[in-house]
């Protein structure tokens, strides 16, 4: 009978010693889209950072793994995970995806060579200018590019159009302002480039996936709390001060 009652005892202690109640794990996916977000980053790269912050803040727990951003997209159709990191647009994905507030604006536009004397007032002075522009297949150009005449290279990604544009096969690129910068240090490239003009800026969110376990909407509400304290706090331009971000 004694034996019974330590045993009984010796449970209790054990069950008072755990926390009351664990934190709930938000499960997320993306892709490589470095200087944003990456798998060989420190931190995984600075909205990876934010997003677990913000969770943190907000008494959640946090995961994320890179797979192809095709399967990432697949993958959270299904409800497989809770988040999808560096969203721009849910066009389409309505009915299982819900943007978070932004925690940043990319900025799209051209970078040129440093020391052309090339101004850009619109799409028609870069054509009366036989500017040939690069451009990524697949990637939808800023309003009006495409329509203007202009001569346009597609390649299959960024760097292959800082390359281009340092060598002088191209007059302008148009890539995102950090990732240009970026690709350009990593080239040892980076006196090379000046950026030209900015065409749009485009929200760089996180999407709450509808069809994955529990409530999307109270995750999402919590995410947007979270961020909108880190914000205020300086948290976010900090960390992207830190990332070597150009903040404008």
């Amino acid at each position: 009978m004694m034996e019974k009652i330590w045993v009984i005892c010796l449970l209790c202690q054990l069950l008072l010693a755990l926390p009351a109640s664990a934190n709930e794990k938000i499960i997320a996916l993306t892709n490589d889209y470095e200087p944003y977000y990456g798998e060989k980053l420190p931190d995984f790269g600075p909205i990876i950072k934010i997003t677990r912050l913000v969770f943190q803040e907000v008494g959640y727990d946090f995961e994320v793994a890179f797979v192809p951003w095709a399967r990432a997209v697949a993958e959270a159709e299904a409800g497989a995970c809770d988040m999808l990191i560096g969203v721009w647009f849910n066009t389409g994905r309505e009915d299982w995806e819900a943007l978070s507030e932004p925690m940043l604006e990319n900025e799209i536009g051209f970078y040129k060579r440093k020391g052309d004397p090339l101004v850009f007032t619109d799409y028609a002075a870069l054509k009366a200018e036989n500017a040939v522009v690069g451009t990524v297949r697949g990637y939808i150009n800023p309003e009006g590019l495409t329509q203007s005449g202009i001569t346009i290279e597609e390649v299959k990604e960024d760097r292959q159009n800082i390359e281009k544009l340092v060598n002088d096969r191209i007059r302008v690129a148009v890539v995102d302002r950090q990732l240009g910068a970026y690709l350009a240090q990593k080239l040892g490239k980076e006196q090379e480039i000046e950026w030209l003009a900015t065409l749009q800026r485009i929200p760089l969110r996180n999407g709450f996936i509808k069809n994955a376990k529990g409530d999307w909407q109270k995750k999402m509400d919590d995410f947007n709390r979270g961020l909108a304290i880190l914000k205020e706090k300086g948290v976010i331009e900090q960390i992207l001060k830190e990332a070597q971000f150009d903040l404008q």
